[in-house]
């Protein structure tokens, strides 16, 4: 299996990177991200860890996840925050309705109590770090997650 590969992306600003569909690419990528973002490790924590979680997502909720399946990350290093962006390949073929990326809430886990049921951990982690996120791409294609972190690291504050 080829490693993931450098993406030429027009932008100095930007760093792009094209991994395969095994799962085996994930620390690649982590990686890559840490060296792509020029930072400092306790700076760039909060978006690697997120682009672990969308890229497992990827992998392991769409057509990434298939032989010959890819996932396209991208990094945009803006003045005052870090841009992620993590493509997957669209739906597995033969799914019924295209699952689209959203978070779900577990009440019993915030406080403390009980197990939450499966699914959701890897979009409420990157909800609980990034300033922001959203999605593009229309159901049954290729999506886009997009998220925007704090360049100093910082995570966003729940209490406001």
């Amino acid at each position: 299996m080829p490693p993931p590969r450098r993406l030429r992306l027009d932008d100095p600003n930007a760093s792009g990177l094209l991994c395969g569909h095994h799962p085996s690419h994930l620390s690649p990528a982590r990686r890559w991200a840490t060296q792509a973002l020029r930072s400092t490790p306790c700076a760039s924590r909060p978006l690697v860890a997120a682009l672990a979680e969308l890229h497992a997502n990827a992998l392991a909720h769409t057509a990434s996840g298939l032989p010959g399946g890819r996932v396209r990350i991208e990094i945009e290093r803006c003045p005052a925050l870090f841009l992620l962006k993590v493509t997957d390949d669209g739906p597995r073929p033969g799914t019924q309705a295209p699952a689209l990326p959203e978070v779900i809430h577990h009440p019993e886990t915030a406080t403390g109590g009980g197990f939450a049921a499966e699914g959701g951990y890897g979009l409420a982690l990157v909800e609980s770090m990034a300033l922001y996120w959203d999605f593009v791409g229309d159901p049954g294609e290729a999506l886009t997650v997009r998220a925007a972190f704090a360049r100093s690291g910082h995570i966003r504050d729940h209490n406001r």
